[in-house]
């Protein structure tokens, strides 16, 4: 059916055109199939060239009710309409430039036009690439928003082509104008640049969000989480599980589940099981997902024997079992040729009212096909026909697509409700709100609305957990505002609010938004909620993550009052308050408590107390502290050992910083680039150039990747180094093809100021600035620094020579690289991330508030 392609195509009316949509909008809901996209008619007819092409479901009818709106209103969008839909059966001869602009003016006509208008350029790419880039950023426009306006229509199209290489260059454009990509566009960036393999691009991606926008939620964490695992890079995806909290996130058990299934894929079930201790000791509650995910690992290894206890475990532990988990049980008794057994777990699960799906069913066949149990095979098939010819339950279908939203498949999620409302199968609240869940949790909030009003014109009432997704997916963007609304909202129509406001709690601490955190809890308090274990954890942790360390205290003792016992990560959380506030001897007494309280410190709470007494300069209580680690069952992680050797480098006591390195490597810990990075900056400190170069050449032997800190703190110790020494490792870094960044040019600047050639540095950062060039609190200080040397001596010079044509030969170097870098894809690597050569710690203990 090309009905309304057809329409636009003839010298027709909007009237007669509105007739084609309204028509079409009734065929497609009763459409027998799911698969149906009406809006496909709007694509070329050589089809085969864009099968990857659709319009999300959850968009399609939108799409052509705000056409429809449009047309009895707006005859440019007629118009509009007629220019691509021109384009759509037999070549056109309209230009691609009046194509583009068709398309913005639709999209700027209504939101939920922009993936319709998206898809229509998306289908002239590759061809038009070079074209619609030049489009994009034609300096004609008469405003900054119609300037955006082209860039965000460019970056979706080449998104929904799937050329990411394109829609990075956009991405830089979008920045350049001073805009902020949505984080829904970033995360399909994310998604397709891991799938093409191109993870570095991914990570700069990540990086600029860091350093620019918007703030990475926990939906972007495990997506590149996932996506490293995924590229068998899981050490990588742990590494970022353990930065989450500098970003005010919390893992949740979708974060640990990631990591524990990547373990297990790539051979690891030991560091699986591992993660899954320190998931339970984080104070993570593992799912039905976790243990089906080691159960499946251990039948895999053949360990019926364990699976069967773990699976015994979970029961015990009051997490009711799936069809999914009695799956993986059925099919490693299957493949281990223990049929009996496979179908007492067949039994068992029916017995718990589960009921048996394809899955089940094929497994059995292929046991009893393989070990020649004939009548078991034919008795399983049986049960197979006569599952598929009936109707599928409302649980099945919640069940389903629960597991495609697990999966990441949100799509064949929504499809599958669609059908089945299509299809006259009943639908209850749970499956909506799993969709509306891992929309939120993926950062598409327009889905997740979409999709509740949805639920309400089926005349499905949305309960307490419909609005708690909501309310976390707006959280997780930063529209605090909209939270609050929806929260009112909650209050007024008498709904359960308790999940709700600690979410909307956690979330204004993670803005840094301390008022609106405390009039949340207060509001609580006003409306005679009892905030419960979780509430206060979270408000515990918010006010030690913005260092309120009193007022931390006391609701942690008004927490302990009312009954509710503190966990080991909110005596974490307080007592690495206490240590960065100075108040270590606190801080032990704290511990002493939680000892008394039956709670048993770990190694997190270990590292924070070391970290204390390093920060006052305490080495030897934090050394006596590590060796009471072992005593009390512990073992000293590469955090233990980063902060202790870090803080005798800086106390230049290369010794004792040398013991516990070689104590490190004897108790088979690994060290990680940190550890490197330290011992490095000690040496350059130290003048111990050569040194430090065997120290890089065992990092790269040792297979960890040197990053921009290994760069920038060997760079600053060249510059101070004798000039041929300095010269030989600096083309062993050049070779080593190091991106510099913001740090990098701190470096140079600095050392030209320095060695007395402050006159240099002013001209070197003039030329940064005119190439719009981001700096920092540093290089503006480094610049005043220059400025007083000119005052105070404007004749200076020095007479080192050879010193200048090097620091010029490395500045030149790296403003090429910056500059290259910029006009490509990325213009500015975060300095958090850095080394400051005038800096404070190198080192920055995880903190579990």
């Amino acid at each position: 059916m090309r009905l309304l392609a057809a329409a636009a195509r003839q010298p027709t009316t909007p009237q007669r055109l509105l007739l084609s949509i309204h028509h079409l909008i009734s065929t497609a809901a009763g459409a027998t199939t799911s698969s149906y996209d009406p809006t496909a008619q709007f694509l070329p007819s050589d089809h085969h060239n864009h099968h990857h092409l659709s319009l999300p479901a959850s968009l399609r009818r939108d799409a052509l009710l705000a056409l429809a709106r449009l047309l009895k209103t707006s005859p440019q969008c007629h118009l509009a309409l007629h220019t691509l839909a021109s384009v759509s059966g037999s070549p056109s001869s309209a230009p691609l430039a009046a194509r583009f602009a068709a398309a913005s003016r639709l999209a700027a006509s209504a939101s939920a036009l922009r993936p319709f208008a998206a898809l229509l350029i998306a289908a002239l790419l590759p061809a038009a690439s070079a074209d619609l880039l030049s489009w994009s950023s034609s300096p004609s426009y008469s405003s900054c928003r119609a300037r955006y306006g082209a860039l965000r229509l460019a970056l979706h199209a080449f998104l929904a082509a799937g050329m990411a290489t394109e829609a990075l260059d956009v991405l830089v454009r979008v920045r350049r104008t001073g805009n902020t990509p949505s984080l829904s566009a970033l995360a399909v960036l994310l998604r397709l640049l891991f799938r093409a393999g191109d993870v570095r691009a991914a990570w700069k991606v990540f990086e600029e969000m860091v350093a620019r926008g918007p703030r990475p939620s926990l939906a972007t964490f495990n997506a590149m989480i996932l996506g490293f695992c995924h590229r068998g890079m899981v050490r990588v995806g742990a590494g970022l599980l353990r930065v989450m909290g500098r970003f005010r996130v919390v893992p949740d058990v979708c974060s640990y589940n990631i990591l524990i299934k990547g373990h297990c894929v790539f051979g690891r079930s030991a560091d699986a099981f591992r993660m899954f201790e320190e998931m339970c000791v984080s104070g993570c509650e593992p799912t039905v997902v976790t243990y089906n995910i080691l159960v499946d690992a251990l039948c895999c290894a053949g360990r019926m024997t364990d699976a069967q206890r773990l699976f015994d475990e979970m029961v015990q532990a009051g997490i009711e079992a799936n069809t999914i988990t009695f799956n993986v049980l059925i099919d490693g008794y299957a493949k281990a040729g223990r049929m009996d057994e496979a179908n007492r777990a067949c039994r068992e699960m029916e017995a718990r009212g589960l009921k048996p799906d394809c899955w089940t069913f094929n497994i059995l066949a292929a046991g009893a096909s393989k070990f020649g149990n004939a009548a078991q095979l034919a008795h399983d098939q049986q049960l197979l026909h006569e599952m598929l010819g009936s109707q599928m339950s409302p649980d099945g279908l919640d069940m389903l697509v629960c597991r495609l939203c697990w999966d990441g498949r949100l799509d064949d999620a929504w499809e599958l409700l669609r059908g089945a409302i299509e299809q006259g199968i009943p639908v209850s609240i749970a499956g909506f709100n799993a969709l509306i869940a891992a929309y939120s949790k993926e950062g598409f909030n327009e889905a997740a609305f979409e999709l509740y009003k949805i639920m309400n014109k089926l005349g499905l009432a949305p309960s307490s957990p419909t609005f708690s997704y909501l309310i976390m997916g707006l959280c997780n963007e930063g529209r605090l505002d909209d939270a609050q609304l929806l929260l009112e909202h909650m209050i007024r129509k008498g709904y359960g609010v308790s999940t709700a406001f600690t979410i909307y709690l956690d979330a204004s601490f993670r803005e840094g938004n301390p008022v609106s955190a405390l009039k949340c809890w207060d509001d609580m308090e006003k409306l005679g909620l009892q905030p419960d274990f979780i509430a206060f954890s979270a408000y515990v942790n918010g006010l030690c993550r913005l260092d309120y360390v009193n007022e931390a205290h006391q609701a942690f003792v008004e927490m302990t009052r009312r009954g509710l016992v503190p966990n080991n990560i909110t005596y974490n959380s307080l007592i690495s308050a206490l240590c960065r506030a100075g108040r270590v001897a606190e801080a032990l007494k704290l511990e002493q408590k939680m000892l008394q309280s039956g709670l048993v410190p770990d190694v997190y709470t270990s590292n924070i107390l070391i970290d204390g007494f390093c920060r006052e300069g305490k080495l030897k209580m934090a050394t006596n502290l590590i060796l009471d680690m072992y005593s009390n069952g512990l073992t000293p992680d590469v955090v233990t050992y980063n902060t202790i050797i870090n803080a005798y480098c800086r106390a230049n006591d290369m010794n004792s910083a040398m013991f516990f390195m070689n104590k490190m490597l004897a108790d088979g810990c690994e060290p990680d680039i940190f550890t490197y990075n330290i011992w490095m900056h000690s040496l350059c400190s130290n003048h111990m150039l050569n040194r430090a170069g065997k120290v890089l050449d065992e990092l790269v032997a040792s297979g960890c990747t040197p990053n921009s800190v290994t760069y920038n703190t060997l760079m600053d110790g060249i510059c101070s180094d004798v000039l041929d020494r300095a010269m030989i490792l600096t083309g062993r870094l050049i070779k080593m093809a190091f991106q510099p960044n913001t740090i990098t040019a701190n470096v140079f600047l600095s050392h030209f100021c320095k060695q007395g050639f402050g006159k240099r540095a002013l001209v070197w950062a003039e030329k940064l600035r005119e190439d719009s060039f981001v700096f920092d609190d540093a290089t503006r200080n480094i610049i005043d620094w220059a400025h007083r040397e000119m005052e105070n001596d404007s004749q200076a010079n020095n007479i080192d020579i050879d010193r200048c044509l090097f620091l010029e030969f490395l500045m030149f170097m790296t403003y090429e690289t910056l500059r290259n870098s910029r006009s490509s894809k990325f213009t500015h690597v975060p300095a958090e991330y850095g080394f400051d050569p005038a800096g404070s710690d190198i080192i920055k203990i995880l903190d579990n508030g």
